[in-house]
């Protein structure tokens, strides 16, 4: 791992504790093959790499079967995540290339810049954000391995060499203060317990002048979307947004200056760190 990745990190457990502190090292995992793994030397926690992801996330129980996380977890939906199912599901309140190029937009990634993609799953966004630009650092970061996995092979085929993809919980944050100039995070936020605990930490963690760009969805205006939304909420605890809301969670965080773009219930938003 670069030495300017390992600094972008701090330990979750410490973290939890109330003491987030640059205190990771890596290592060599003896009981692991050899693999590298990364050692708190805080509170003597060990976090060894699958596949050569490192895992910060703590260990979760077994996801509820269909459940949101638990599909993100299923290799066969996986496997078709791209292409089939998160277009077909987010063509019924929004677009996906309408939210990879807005998000895209917003970002306006330069080189030199230190990128986080928050919940990146397969890799799509993490990709256009390290592609034109040459970043210094980009980390694509997620809870869900399989997720991961698919996105390593994918940016591996690709000949994508500049991104350090990690297993974390956004509810346990791993990453250090005024680390990254961008924090991005698409098709997430409206599934997070606690989603003012997570524009906290994204904020500590940009630097001065850096922006948290965001992609969600807002509730339906008419009967029958808002019909449906209530349904879906009730059966895989999505929550659906409106834009004050959305405003009051930046403002609260200590973000500025909101700028937003909407198709459908789709809204991509832009705020900075002062």
């Amino acid at each position: 791992m670069k030495p300017s990745v390992l600094n972008k990190l701090t330990c979750p457990v410490c973290s939890a504790s109330g003491s987030p502190m640059n205190s990771l090292r890596a290592v060599t995992a003896k009981k692991n093959g050899g693999s590298p793994a990364l050692f708190c030397r805080n509170c003597r926690s060990h976090f060894p790499a699958i596949h050569s992801i490192i895992n910060l996330a703590p260990d979760s129980p077994e996801p509820v079967i269909f459940s949101t996380q638990w599909a993100m977890e299923f290799a066969p939906l996986v496997a078709v995540y791209d292409n089939i199912w998160r277009p077909i599901l987010t063509s019924i309140i929004s677009d996906l290339g309408w939210e990879m190029k807005t998000s895209k937009q917003l970002m306006n990634v330069s080189s030199g810049m230190d990128i986080l993609d928050l919940a990146c799953g397969t890799g799509n966004f993490t990709e256009l954000f390290s592609d034109p630009a040459e970043p210094v650092d980009i980390i694509g970061a997620d809870l869900s391995m399989p997720m991961l996995e698919h996105a390593g092979r994918n940016m591996q085929a690709r000949g994508i060499h500049n991104v350090t993809l990690i297993r974390a919980d956004a509810a346990n944050w791993p990453f250090a203060p005024e680390s990254f100039d961008r924090i991005h995070c698409a098709g997430a936020l409206h599934l997070l317990p606690d989603v003012q605990n997570v524009f906290h930490s994204i904020y500590r963690s940009l630097k001065k002048g850096g922006c948290f760009v965001g992609a969600t969805y807002c509730r339906g205006g008419d009967y029958a979307t808002q019909i449906l939304q209530t349904m879906v909420s009730s059966a895989h605890w999505i929550h659906w947004f409106d834009q004050q809301e959305l405003r009051n969670l930046s403002s609260r965080a200590g973000f500025a200056e909101w700028e937003e773009r909407t198709h459908k219930q789709g809204i991509v938003f832009k705020v900075q760190k002062a």
